[in-house]
């Protein structure tokens, strides 16, 4: 979002002015590009006090179109464009609902139904972040009003300068261990459970391995016990929350997309820009950056021993981890830039507010 907003902002055709439900770094970011911010802090403001607040901002802008990113803010964004006469709604769907049981279960299939009917009934145009995620959208909005606009890195931004050896080292991984990585939220749908699992597979292997966990979330307490049963020992490091995500992708050898489901994840993105090699299901989006065996490798099952086999042969060829990992590289360049992103969202608006 951060890498969006400097792009749009950068263009002569658009003028961005952003609502957010947080301070924090996409806030600080957005400011940096010269937008002008609107927080409303959800820990402190009622709903009806953001939906009241957010009104008196946007009545001092000249809008035409409203874009939204989440359940909270599509339903806010729908009832703003009604109060304060915006033409046009736009929202981007990132991903499939997570999985919950029980009462969030339960709210979430509510919540659910509400956010499809408004996109269904009140929204101008619903972007996919990828194709496999449009087929799902196409159930219940119509094709005419979806289009696919893939996530995408700023590339002038993804940069380590450290070496491979420097980077294993500020982690306190000799040079020569061969580095397993995972990097996301520590939450269910991202089945880190599979990595660690199929890290015990690998380290029966190759002894010597590291596997390094760089994310937070609510998963944490119960993968750090996980750890522990497979004992895995000191060679699972667990980095809690990281600001420098770029120089630890660079100390990994590989990076394990082990998800039940994703819509387009910018850290394959990052990890193929920045040449290290990606094992990952075939979920979702993932199967439209990754060719098996071209710019990533694809493990065709879930069980961890089968995850653990494609790791093992990949980190036992580094000619072919290094060719592929050059050309995942080139395909992020040429077709997931953020430059290119924007273009497509500065026609899409263009279109949208061009309409009788």
């Amino acid at each position: 979002m951060a890498a969006l907003l400097s792009a749009l902002s950068a263009r002569d055709d658009v003028r961005v002015s952003a609502i957010l439900l947080n301070e924090g770094r996409l806030a600080d970011e957005a400011r940096r590009c010269e937008i002008e911010v609107c927080v409303l802090p959800e820990a402190e403001y009622g709903f009806f006090r953001i939906l009241s607040a957010a009104a008196r901002f946007l009545r001092r802008q000249n809008i035409q179109i409203l874009h939204s990113h989440r359940y909270k803010e599509n339903f806010l964004a729908t009832l703003l464009a009604r109060s304060c006469h915006v033409a046009t709604l736009v929202r981007t769907q990132h991903g499939a609902p997570e999985p919950f049981a029980g009462w969030h279960r339960a709210k979430q299939n509510a919540i659910g139904i509400v956010d499809r009917f408004v996109a269904r009934y009140f929204t101008d145009s619903v972007i996919s972040v990828s194709d496999e995620l449009r087929a799902g959208i196409g159930r219940y909005v119509p094709a005419d009003r979806l289009v696919v606009i893939r996530n995408a890195i700023d590339t002038r931004t993804v940069r380590s300068a450290l070496s491979v050896a420097e980077a294993k080292s500020r982690l306190g991984i000799p040079a020569g261990c061969p580095v397993v990585g995972a990097a996301g939220r520590l939450e269910p749908i991202k089945r880190i459970d599979l990595f660690l699992q199929a890290a015990r597979e690998i380290a029966w292997k190759l002894p010597e391995a590291k596997f390094v966990i760089a994310g937070a979330g609510s998963e944490e307490l119960r993968l750090r016990r996980l750890a522990d049963e497979l004992e895995l020992g000191d060679r699972a490091i667990f980095l809690g929350h990281r600001d420098d995500v770029y120089d630890v992708l660079r100390a990994m050898d590989l990076l394990v997309l082990t998800s039940d489901h994703e819509g387009l994840p910018t850290s394959l993105l990052e990890a193929l820009f920045l040449q290290i090699t990606v094992v990952a299901r075939p979920v979702g989006g993932i199967t439209e950056v990754i060719e098996n065996g071209v710019t990533g490798f694809l493990a065709g099952s879930a069980e961890p021993a089968a995850l653990a086999q494609v790791c093992v042969s990949v980190l036992a060829d580094e000619k072919l981890r290094r060719q592929v990992a050059g050309e995942g590289a080139r395909v992020v360049e040429r077709q997931f830039s953020i430059g290119r992103a924007a273009r497509q969202m500065a026609g899409l608006y263009r279109r949208l507010g061009e309409r009788p």
